[in-house]
């Protein structure tokens, strides 16, 4: 893999999100340790997430950002003010003289950009920002994520976020993975429990979670009564419903609809270390994609998971190998994750059967492949994940889906990421074997004007380096070239925007010419000639791989 710095002593993590996306950090964090054994690493985090981080192994320091606090402070105004300013600049003064050599920003978000910059670490991945307090991508693996979670293109992407994220942090070596530790009062704690459930089966105990961040991500609870009822009265199962105390409304109508001692909630009885205890005992976790499916991966759960509405597999799937997922095949999937959605017709997709079906074959063991007819591959397509031979984590179909048009253009992408940003030679693709019935691939839309601005790009930024190598060149010329060079930049973008499949190849463009570096003219040309270059064999590749792959 590319890689820019390798040696790192002193490191600063920042991910002031969510439970799921500190899980997803952990083969990063424990690959800079593996690649960097004598490295210290701080973890920033939002207070209200402080403790998960307790359960991470390979941090060596936490730090939590009282977010809420700062929010409050700012809405009471006046001595509000100088009372969040006081704090941040505490903040930032702690920071600073921890002397980092080195930060991951996993946050997008435009404050820790800014903080970042205040806190001037002069190595980084990820976000921070300009002089000017403009948000700056600093590695193509980070544009890269910013260009896959763009709504128009999250369908084109097939590289897991947990990957995009530790090869923005130059990480090779990881786990294949996420961990999370579990020790042994939890297990006690997970134990208890389970035996006082009172439950009257004596097979499998089945982990179901239900809750999920939104409520268009939630299976209705029909269908998840239709489930726990096969399983317990088919398969003699043993189904434990896991959640918070906030989840209740969401339980209890699964447990009363079922209304069985074997089905029982535990909702609100165990915190994040017992909960990751509770999973492990599990002989399957049945979920969506929730912080709890991270947990299970963690604990090396099996997992059949569910992605509806805006949950997108290949995006945040259960990072570790033997998963089963099913993902809806609808039109308006995944759909963008900021708008609600009145009918959530993909949850109809997905009928409990199968899951029933799913969850009882993965409990046998490693699921290679699925009986025909199983799953509909008009409605689903039911996905297997496993690693690539560069470590990368991959989906592989067990069903044949039908509805799935942006097939080719994902696994010619991931192609072109691979080699284009990681470095890596991938293998010939197999000569293809001419039939008389084969009909060609249509090609692709748009790619062609995009071969061309990106020709016409490189002639102007070579005319515009020879006018900056002259003194004597008329500043009307210079302005000329920029301006027909806007003009060419608008275009390529439209062109993404127009045909949906050149969404990510323009989308890379466009963040590397906002993330120009420097203020020397002659240095920043040069920097525009390698992003057209950059784009113009790009397309070729992607246009080209599109063909070749099955």
């Amino acid at each position: 893999m590319k890689r820019r710095f390798v040696k790192k002593e002193n490191i600063l993590l920042v991910n002031i999100t969510r439970l799921g996306d500190m899980l997803q950090a952990t083969p990063t964090i424990a690959g800079l340790k593996m690649e960097n054994p004598n490295c210290k690493i701080t973890v920033l985090v939002e207070k209200q997430f402080e403790d998960v981080c307790h359960c991470i192994p390979n941090i060596d320091e936490i730090m939590s950002l009282d977010l809420a606090m700062t929010c409050r402070c700012l809405a009471r105004e006046q001595d509000g003010i100088i009372e969040a300013y006081e704090y941040i600049s505490d903040v930032v003064r702690d920071l600073r003289a921890r002397n980092f050599d080195y930060c991951l920003n996993m946050s997008s978000s435009a404050y820790t950009a800014l903080l970042l910059k205040l806190v001037d670490i002069k190595r980084s991945g990820g976000w921070t920002s300009d002089d000017e307090g403009f948000r700056v991508i600093q590695s193509d693996w980070a544009r890269l994520f910013a260009t896959s979670v763009f709504h128009q293109n999250r369908q084109y992407n097939s590289l897991n976020l947990v990957d995009v994220f530790r090869c923005s942090a130059d990480v090779e070596q990881h786990p294949p993975k996420l961990l999370i530790s579990v020790h042994d009062e939890d297990l006690a704690h997970a134990d208890k429990l389970i035996a006082e459930a009172g439950f009257t089966n004596t097979g499998p105990l089945i982990c179901l979670q239900a809750g999920a961040s939104q409520g268009k991500r939630q299976w209705a609870p029909a269908h998840f009564i239709k489930l726990a009822k096969i399983l317990v009265e088919k398969h003699n199962a043993r189904v434990v419903l896991t959640g918070s105390n906030k989840e209740r409304d969401i339980l209890d109508p699964i447990k009363f609809g079922v209304n069985s001692p074997n089905v029982v909630s535990f909702a609100g009885k165990t915190n994040i270390p017992q909960l990751a205890a509770v999973l492990q005992r599990g002989a399957v976790l049945i979920t969506g994609d929730t912080g709890p499916m991270h947990i299970g991966v963690a604990v090396g759960t099996p997992i059949v998971a569910m992605f509806l509405a805006s949950a997108y597999a290949y995006e945040t799937g259960p990072y570790s190998a033997g998963n089963l997922i099913v993902q809806p095949l609808i039109s308006c999937g995944p759909c963008n994750p900021n708008k609600p959605c009145a009918r959530p017709d993909c949850h109809d997709q997905i009928d409990p059967e199968l899951i029933a079906e799913l969850t009882v074959l993965r409990m046998k063991g490693d699921v290679i492949e699925i009986p025909p007819g199983l799953a509909d591959p008009r409605r689903v397509v039911v996905y297997r994940s496993e690693f690539d031979q560069f470590g990368f984590l991959d989906l592989r179909p067990l069903n044949s889906p039908e509805n799935d048009s942006c097939r080719y253009h994902r696994q010619a992408y991931r192609q072109v990421w691979l080699e284009e940003l990681g470095g890596f030679v991938l293998p010939s693709p197999p000569v293809k074997v001419k039939r008389s019935l084969t009909i060609a691939r249509e090609p692709l839309e748009g790619f062609e004007d995009v071969l061309t601005y990106a020709g016409q790009g490189k002639k102007l930024v070579e005319q515009l380096i020879t006018l900056i190598k002259d003194p004597l060149s008329p500043p009307k010329k210079l302005g000329d070239i920029t301006a027909q060079l806007s003009m060419i930049d608008r275009e390529i973008e439209q062109k993404g925007f127009r045909y949906a499949g050149l969404g990510p190849l323009t989308r890379m463009f466009i963040f590397a010419k906002e993330n120009l570096s420097g203020s020397e003219a002659l240095d920043l040309a040069s920097q525009m000639g390698g992003i057209y270059e950059d784009l113009d064999t790009r397309a070729r590749k992607i246009s080209k791989y599109y063909q070749d792959v099955e």
